[in-house]
């Protein structure tokens, strides 16, 4: 993934959760990915249904320090924000579930992706790819 000035980044839950867990296999890909990010201002950003997912483990766990963690990161981020869910983006999820049969949740982060003007999608869902209107990177290909 090549990832120019001043572009703008969608970020899936997948890779954040990778990212904050340490995964073995992921993390570091991710991390080396937020670092050309900052160093090329690059716009991170995801969803609200990032910040429902990645909070709701937690809470079920009963892990309010993770919990927290993730909750400070996703709203006091310099690197990362959250794009407002908005009847735009809501309209633009209806399109998508109709035209690739998508679930909701998904429909709402490629939606998301779309009005945000993201240049790629970073994610581990391959179903993605079918979503013609974004650039999906699979951390799996990179």
């Amino acid at each position: 993934m090549e990832i120019k000035l001043s572009e703008t980044i969608f970020v899936d839950t997948a890779p954040l959760i990778y990212f904050f867990e340490d995964n073995k296999r992921y993390a570091e890909k991710v991390a080396g990915i937020f670092a050309v990010a900052l160093r090329k201002r690059v716009q991170i950003v995801t969803s609200m249904i990032t910040y429902v997912e990645l909070l709701t483990m937690p809470q079920k766990a009963g892990n309010k320090l993770l919990a927290a963690k993730y909750r400070d990161y996703l709203t006091n981020s310099e690197e990362v924000s959250i794009y407002p869910m908005s009847i735009t983006v809501a309209d633009k999820t209806v399109e998508l579930r109709a035209q690739y049969n998508l679930k909701t949740p998904d429909a709402i982060q490629l939606a998301t992706s779309i009005i945000c003007g993201a240049d790629h999608v970073l994610t581990n869902d391959k179903k993605w790819k079918v979503v013609e209107e974004c650039n999906i990177v699979l951390l799996d290909q990179l």
